[in-house]
């Protein structure tokens, strides 16, 4: 009878029981388009994951709710739960988030020319960001300011002869901005001219000017007074009346400067 107690205790003893079924999580991962995917981690209940074709595979988790995190080069991380049958298989799917950085901008800067409303390169502008000079028109109109944003951004345009110009762009995240913008003629400073032709004896004299950088042909009034204006640079001005020596004065203007001389015109001999 002692015996058979002891066998019947020993049966007991070995009999554990039986192991709870795995299970097996299936993750997918879904990067931007325009950013490939590169060099993935992906974790399920702290186990790392093999790659499995376009997914990723991790076996023997408990059942339950496990953890997933996945993160990529260039993405932010991402953490997701899914719950896990005994012994049975789950799915999940996981978009991926770009980390925000810079962009790019490529854009063509284009101005009028003519009144027929023809567009040409507008070269030589200058792209500012900021209140700093990043990039400068080339030849074809063309410019790249290589790191701006992401959102919104205000670039400034300023050129020779064209009016400063405020642009907002959108920069995308890791992307591209393509722009192309009109710039319009700036209003133009000029200057004047004014003075008096007189005989060598001071008696007032109807002359005819000529400027020939500005192809002007102009008269003086009858007390010898004349004004015009023209924009700022180096002129020839030439004077000229019937019975007196023609006389030409080299003239250099500013923007918004006045130049006042006299001319005293010597008669001619007979």
């Amino acid at each position: 009878m002692t015996l058979v107690l002891v066998l019947l205790s020993t049966g007991a003893l070995a009999a554990s029981p039986a192991p709870e079924a795995s299970g097996t999580v299936w993750i997918t991962l879904r990067p931007h388009p325009s950013l490939p995917l590169k060099s993935p981690h992906v974790q399920a209940g702290g186990k790392q994951a093999v790659a499995a074709g376009e997914a990723f595979r991790v076996e023997g988790l408990a059942s339950g709710w496990v953890a997933i995190n996945a993160s990529a080069e260039g993405y932010q991380p991402v953490e997701r739960k899914v719950l896990v049958p005994a012994g049975g298989q789950a799915s999940v799917f996981l978009p991926l988030d770009r980390i925000p950085g810079p962009g790019t901008v490529k854009g063509r800067l284009l101005r009028e020319q003519g009144n027929d409303g023809t567009k040409v390169p507008a070269t030589d502008v200058e792209v500012q960001l900021g209140g700093k000079a990043i990039a400068r028109s080339d030849a074809e109109g063309l410019f790249v300011v290589p790191e701006a944003g992401p959102g919104p951004i205000t670039l400034k345009l300023v050129g020779a002869g064209l009016r400063p110009q405020e642009e907002m762009v959108v920069v995308p995240s890791h992307g591209e901005a393509s722009v192309e913008f009109v710039l319009q003629k700036g209003t133009e400073v000029r200057a004047w001219m004014r003075g008096r032709v007189r005989s060598t004896e001071g008696r007032p004299v109807v002359a005819t000017l000529r400027v020939e950088e500005a192809r002007l042909r102009a008269r003086t009034r009858s007390t010898g007074d004349f004004e015009f204006r023209l924009p700022a640079g180096r002129y020839h001005v030439t004077f000229e009346a019937r019975g007196y020596v023609p006389q030409t004065k080299v003239v250099d203007v500013g923007a918004g400067d006045q130049a006042l001389f006299y001319v005293d015109l010597s008669p001619l001999e007979n």
